[in-house]
Order: C-alpha cells, then structure tokens, then sequence
C-alpha cells in the first residue's frame, strides 16, 4: 500500500477530536450525533504524515443534517503532494 495516499477526516469538536477513515463516515457520526453533541468546530483531511491536505466546510444540507464540502488543497512548501 502506498503510503502518500493514506488519509484520515479529522472531526474536531472542541474539546475532543474524531478521526475517521473516509468523508462518508465522518458525515454519519455527525448527522447521527448532532442532538448530543451539536456541529464540529472543525474538520479537514490528514495524510498518514499528519500533514492536513484540506479543510472541510461544515455546511447544512437542508434536511436537517450536515454536508462536508472539501476546500482547496493546502499547498506548504515542500510538504505538499497532492492525492491523485
């Protein structure tokens, strides 16, 4: 497996932060947490590097839930590779 590629989707709720393996994951833990726990602070995507490629928008889909859009990729210096 190639190594470059590996990612994870960092939820960040303030006071603690969730990692999960793919946009669809994080979207369902938190449509299905949002009476508990509210809306993130933050979310963006990480290499296996914990090196953050984007952030994501936390957006409201109009059915009561939240949608996570991905921004433009974080371009630093020699750091930046992008996923293909």
């Amino acid at each position: 497996m190639r190594r470059d590629v590996v990612t994870e989707v960092i939820v960040d709720y303030g006071e603690f932060v969730e990692n999960f393996a793919t946009v669809l994951e994080a979207t369902d833990f938190i449509n299905g947490n949002l009476d508990e726990l509210d809306w993130p602070l933050a979310a963006w995507l990480e290499d296996s590097s914990g090196r953050k490629k984007w952030d994501f928008q936390i957006i409201d889909d109009g059915a009561g839930g939240v949608e996570l859009v991905a921004g433009e990729p974080v371009k630093s210096g020699s750091y930046y590779r992008p996923i293909h």
